[in-house]
């Protein structure tokens, strides 16, 4: 489950953007994460990993807030641009299996949400 170690990074960028944006007193409240349908990051596994990797942490109390991104790809038999999660792994057009994903690979941070705690 890789989803444990995409979390422990993600609580590491996080602290060294708080500490570069002068936020480091602040507490997160809300952490928005995107994750592209063919990235291989599985959503369920992401939230449980997140509660498991920030308990007993600063960012114990903050959600986070998981939303899919499509994945395109593109069939290196016909050129048909396809959703491959839709189609079951092969081109709806030619039948084809060899694919090339163009978008929805990858996992983005989108936004921490702080609060002071002053």
């Amino acid at each position: 489950m890789h989803e444990l170690g995409l979390c422990d990074a993600m609580l590491k960028m996080m602290d060294q953007i708080l500490e570069n944006d002068g936020s480091a007193a602040c507490r997160v409240r809300r952490v928005v994460l995107e994750i592209g349908e063919l990235s291989g990051v599985v959503p369920h596994f992401m939230e449980e990993s997140w509660k498991a990797v920030t308990d007993r942490t600063h960012y114990a109390d903050a959600l986070l807030e998981i939303s899919t991104v499509p994945g395109y790809a593109d069939c290196l038999d016909c050129g048909a641009h396809l959703r491959p999660a839709q189609s079951g792994f092969k081109c709806p057009e030619c039948g084809g299996g060899k694919l090339k994903p163009v978008s929805g690979i990858d996992m983005t941070v989108r936004s921490i949400e702080v609060w002071d705690e002053e």
